[in-house]
């Protein structure tokens, strides 16, 4: 049966009740609180609230959600719906229009439970039809809840409307997010790209020589430590021992790696188990699924032995191998799913999602008593608010090679993510690849902290050059760089500039050509030229001292100018404005 509240139909069955508790507005937003009641026989039988309502949004053109990826574009009635879970997405859509100014954001407080939404367009009205709904089972002995809508449809930048949700669930929905040590916003080299499972300590430590010398001081070391076997999958994921022909003795190698001067992060498929692991026959039965493609399954969070299996592994490896911290991997495995495993007694808790959220709970408890400033790595599609809880690195999905994809996610994450330090995917630098273009990989990820994995002993000097050139810039400029005061334009063409501002210091990030940029009239200027044009249009007034450089940090222009709106200056692909007022 449908239900009528206000503007809101809610779809029941019998035994089910929905109310709108309160409604109101707080800073120009509308808050509207529903009561969802329900019966032990709904829940036994998993029935659903379903909550639709129609909004006629003029100046609607493009929509954010935090699982587009590249898509920026409306759908139809028939289509677009995606889940939201702990584990997994967060329930937030943004639709704006050409000049990035939202016209319709709407939220929503739960954002641990699984709940499925829905943003599409009415083709027959051109209405916007949104919908949530949830399932009653997974609140385990509860039969009740209230969840707030949140809708803003000030005329803001889309950016300040989907901060304002990312802050609204800190501050409001106590969602509070985990420390962010400085380490997290250092450049990092991974040796996942550029080794994957073929890795053994010599290799390691003689790169991570290289990528010191280069200007790197973390380092993390992924998949295929734990293995000798180098074909791919994961059958040996859950040992979580080091392969002794690759690495004989863990503690004295990541000694040495300090010694070098890298933090050094150490990856776990967290939620995997692979079939030929010696645990596999103990957790065989504590199962949440089995991933046949992986060679693994999944361990299930709901039993109690499996967390503390899962916990200890991490701790004893913190404390006996004196790690810096993890890339916890396959966050995203525990999420719903048709062939996950059905409840049982031996369970101490029911649902999938709680389970989750103790597990995470525990373990950050558990490494940060060790070692307070652990680094915990995350990375796309878990980059909900409750993982901001439980992570403080997180990094774009994996799109080696990938600029546009690089770029748009990390300015993307960045509206989210608030404090967290939002991580490019690893550059996948070539070494065939002119030192020009792989620039563009560096300057498309300005914004972001960047993660790098080219193997370093087969790169050209004029690479390793124009590396060190801008690492040295990313490292001189990260507070700049990394500022909350961050704007990023035409986020429908997937962003074609983006500035940021602090301490009367600018700077931009130019990814069209021949686009018209306007920084602020700071009292220094950084103009990095992150497209294959060979010049930028600059509107600004003022008189500065403008040096140009190219990829590799050569000065190949240094004049002064007086700007009086819209002007030219010419700066090599993958090349650096630097402008200085003068007095």
């Amino acid at each position: 049966m449908n239900v009528q509240l206000e503007q809101f139909a809610v779809q029941l069955t019998d035994g089910q009740t929905c109310a709108i508790k309160e409604t109101g507005e707080k800073d120009g937003v509308a808050m509207t609180v529903f009561r969802f009641r329900w019966t032990k026989e709904n829940a036994a039988r998993d029935d659903s609230f379903t909550v639709t309502w129609f909004a006629d949004v003029p100046g609607a053109m493009y929509k954010f959600d935090a699982c587009c990826r590249l898509g920026r574009d409306l759908s139809p009635h028939w289509d677009d719906r995606f889940s939201s879970m702990l584990s997994c997405n967060a329930p937030v859509t943004c639709f704006f229009d050409g000049t990035d100014t939202n016209r319709y954001c709407w939220a929503l407080s739960e954002c641990g439970k699984l709940v499925e939404l829905k943003n599409s367009l009415r083709d027959q009205t051109g209405s916007l039809q949104l919908q949530f709904s949830f399932g009653t089972r997974q609140f385990t002995g509860q039969y009740e809840t209230e969840i707030t809508l949140y809708i803003d449809t000030r005329p803001i930048p889309l950016r300040k409307a989907a901060e304002g949700v990312a802050a609204w669930w800190t501050g409001d929905c106590g969602m509070t997010p985990m420390h962010v040590p400085d380490d997290a916003r250092e450049p990092l080299y991974s040796f996942w790209y550029s080794y994957h499972q073929d890795v053994n300590e010599a290799d390691v430590e003689a790169e991570c020589r290289r990528a010191k010398a280069l200007g790197f001081s973390l380092c993390i070391v992924d998949d295929g430590w734990q293995t000798a076997i180098n074909t791919g999958g994961y059958p040996y994921c859950g040992d979580w021992l080091p392969a002794p022909g690759k690495f004989p003795d863990m503690a004295a190698h990541v000694r040495r790696v300090h010694d070098i001067g890298m933090k050094y992060l150490l990856w776990y498929s967290l939620p995997l188990i692979g079939y030929r692991s010696s645990y596999y026959e103990r957790f065989k039965t504590m199962l949440l699924r089995d991933e046949p493609g992986l060679s693994a399954a999944v361990l299930d969070p709901r039993y109690r032995e499996t967390r503390d299996f899962l916990i200890q592994t991490l701790q004893k490896a913190l404390t006996a191998w004196e790690l810096d911290g993890f890339k916890l991997d396959f966050i995203d495995s525990w999420r719903a799913s048709a062939s996950n495993a059905p409840y049982n007694e031996r369970m101490d808790i029911p649902a999938l999602q709680d389970a989750v959220d103790v597990c995470m709970t525990e373990i950050v408890q558990t490494l940060t008593q060790i070692k307070p400033d652990v680094l915990v790595e995350f990375r796309q599609s878990y980059i909900g608010p409750h993982m901001k809880r439980f992570g403080n690195l997180f990094r774009v999905g994996d799109c080696a090679g990938n600029y546009l994809r690089n770029r748009a996610s990390i300015l993307d994450l960045r509206m989210l993510m608030g404090e967290q330090a939002v991580h490019s995917d690893m550059l996948m630098i070539a070494p065939f690849e002119d030192p020009r273009i792989s620039a563009l990989q560096i300057i498309s990820c300005m914004f972001g902290v960047l993660q790098f994995s080219g193997r370093l002993e087969r790169l050209d000097e004029r690479t390793l050059r124009m590396s060190r050139f801008w690492l040295a810039f990313l490292k001189e400029h990260k507070t700049l760089l990394q500022s909350k005061h961050l704007t990023a334009y035409e986020a429908h063409l997937l962003y074609t500039w983006a500035k940021t501002a602090e301490n009367d210091a600018c700077a931009v990030g130019v990814y069209a050509v021949d686009k018209v940029v306007r920084p602020d009239a700071a009292a220094t200027i950084h103009i990095a030229n992150g497209c294959m044009g060979e010049r930028v249009f600059v509107e600004l007034t003022g008189k500065y001292r403008v040096r140009v450089f190219d990829c590799f940090g050569e000065i190949c222009g240094d004049f002064e100018k007086t700007f009086s709106g819209v002007e030219q200056l010419a700066v090599p692909i993958g090349g650096l404005i630097e402008m200085n007022r003068s007095r």
